[in-house]
């Protein structure tokens, strides 16, 4: 909560750094996932994330675009209420530079740098160390953004089957392999339902 609170205290000039920093602990999206994100990927009637393409370095090539790995990665992810408010003040950041933003959602990336052009894909990273070393707290990655999602969710009795598709995991063995420990204890729910048997 603390850190969510140093964000959203965040000057106005910062906001194309808040809002893709919560995207990623409010979606869990990877970071290639995020900086592949288009404007025409963000549904906010429907508050659901339009997964479709991530955007990658490789020291060979550069910056490039492909479509995810797998087929579970293609996915939508619903947007809580908790960021909506955020979104919809980036959207007016990016209008003030394009009147006809609206017209051209698909040109737009949602992680940008203050000209409104998609930033590297280690952008992000280098965000966090800032704010660690400005902000005194203890390390948060990109990777921790997306475990405390997923945890979240479990902590909460989210069913795994539905944390395994907005993570984007392959199934949910491969959910239940790392955050198992995060599943609360359902022993007493558990023997409560036997004992209505009776």
């Amino acid at each position: 909560r603390d850190f969510i609170s140093r964000l959203d205290a965040l000057p106005p000039e910062e906001i194309n750094r808040k809002v893709p920093i919560k995207l990623m602990l409010f979606t869990g999206v990877r970071t290639a996932e995020l900086c592949g994100l288009r404007w025409s990927d963000v549904d906010l009637e429907k508050q659901v994330l339009h997964i479709r393409r991530n955007r990658l370095y490789s020291s060979r090539i550069g910056v490039y675009e492909k479509t995810p790995k797998t087929r579970t990665s293609l996915r939508d992810i619903p947007i809580p209420n908790a960021i909506i408010a955020d979104l919809k003040e980036y959207i007016e950041w990016f209008r003030i530079a394009d009147k006809d933003f609206d017209n051209n959602l698909d040109k737009y990336y949602v992680a940008v740098n203050a000209c409104r052009e998609p930033i590297f894909p280690g952008s992000v990273s280098q965000y966090l160390k800032a704010y660690e070393r400005n902000w005194g707290i203890k390390r948060v990655t990109c990777h921790g953004l997306r475990h405390t999602y997923c945890s979240l969710l479990l902590s909460q009795n989210v069913p795994i089957q539905t944390v395994s598709k907005y993570m984007g995991h392959s199934d949910s063995t491969v959910t239940l392999k790392v955050y198992s420990h995060f599943i609360p204890d359902t022993q007493d729910i558990a023997l409560q339902a036997l004992d209505n048997l009776e």
